[in-house]
Formats: structure tokens, sequence, C-alpha cells
């Protein structure tokens, strides 16, 4: 069936095969712009090049970054971007588990627990964020899960998927007050 599956009208890279052929067309282009731009590139290599930008800018972010915000550290790049560009890179690094959607701050920030979610990609986070400063740093506490579920399951709920964000004040800020 070749190296991606087709699922509705999105595709999904399979063994990272789209990936290693995207980056081989960036190495022989001189910038990312001239890559997107190339014509004999296909659009789902195009959106994978888009991920791959979308994932360093996240790295390279002191904090969480709203979709916007994205779109205006791309622009720098990509000065034609689309907002439905960065929205469909967010949306299919969120389903990758690459990176985490920050429901309460409407934003997004790279995932932290790498090694925990190659192990169990779909194990859910907790993120502990910062009121003060915006930090958000993530952890994996499956224990904590499995509390909420049993609890939400006793009112006969089944959960599809758990979002545990505690807002507070982090050590560095509490002791500069």
């Amino acid at each position: 069936m070749g190296p991606f599956v087709a699922f509705g009208s999105r595709f999904i890279v399979w063994r990272g095969a789209i990936l290693g052929a995207v980056l081989a067309s960036i190495r022989c282009h001189p910038s990312p712009t001239r890559a997107v731009n190339d014509p004999h590139i296909t659009m789902t290599q195009r959106g994978a090049i888009m991920q791959t930008e979308t994932l360093a800018l996240l790295r390279r972010a002191e904090g969480v970054l709203s979709a916007y915000e994205g779109l205006d550290g791309l622009r720098a790049t990509y000065p034609k971007i689309a907002p439905p560009t960065v929205y469909n890179a967010l949306t299919a690094l969120v389903e990758t588990g690459r990176v985490h959607r920050i429901v309460s701050l409407k934003a997004y920030v790279a995932c932290q627990c790498r090694d925990a979610h190659r192990k169990e990609p779909h194990l859910p986070s907790v993120f502990s964020i910062c009121g003060m400063c915006g930090t958000v740093k993530e952890r994996v506490a499956p224990q904590i899960v499995r509390d909420i579920s049993s609890v939400v399951q006793q009112d006969g709920l089944t959960p599809r998927r758990h979002v545990v964000e505690v807002h507070g004040t982090c050590q560095t800020c509490a002791e500069d007050a």
C-alpha cells in the first residue's frame, strides 16, 4: 500500500518514510522556503516540512505558544503562510503526541516526556502551569490518571481522553515574590 495509509482526506505517516523523503529533499534546497515551493514536492511532504518547522519553533520557545504566535514565528521563513497551515501542522503533531495542547491557555507546548511517550504513545500527561511566569512542566503520572478514571467511572462515564492541568506558582516565582 505504499509508505503511508490513506485515512479519509488525511495521510498517516508510516514508519517515518515520508519524513525521511522530506528531509532528503530539504537537504537538496538552500532554504526551507524553496523546498516548500518546489513543484516536485507533494502536499504530504509540504505538510511534513511544516510539522518539522512548527515542532522546532515550539522546542525553541520559552513556554507555550498559541497558534497565532506560532504563525508569527514561522512568518520570518514563510512570509505567505496562512493560519490553516499552522493549525494543520499542530493538529498532526498533537495526534502523533509530539506536541500537547494546553486547553486552559489555548496554546501548545512541545512534548517534554518523549522517552515515556515512546514506550506508551498515548500515556496522558499532567501539566504544571505557573500563573506568574507562564512556565509549563510536563510529567507522566499514570496512577493519577487511573484514579481520575476510577472516580468518573463511578458516575457511569467512560473516559476517552484525559487533560490534567494544574495552575499555581512555580518555585522560582514563589522565591522572587
